[in-house]
């Protein structure tokens, strides 16, 4: 009985960190594209200030 509440508690604790990692990794990727779109709308602007 104990092995298999510990093999669903392991179980629950993979898929919470799936989880979290899954949060994080979203997070990290839309904050990449917002700063990838403000350096290319930066570049753009200042090119046609100068030209």
């Amino acid at each position: 009985m104990q092995r298999i509440l510990s093999f669903y508690k392991n179980i629950a604790l993979d898929l919470f960190s799936m989880m979290k990692g899954f949060t994080y990794g979203f997070f990290i990727f839309g904050l990449f594209m917002v700063i990838m779109v403000a350096l290319v709308y930066g570049i753009l602007f200042l090119k046609n200030i100068i030209l």
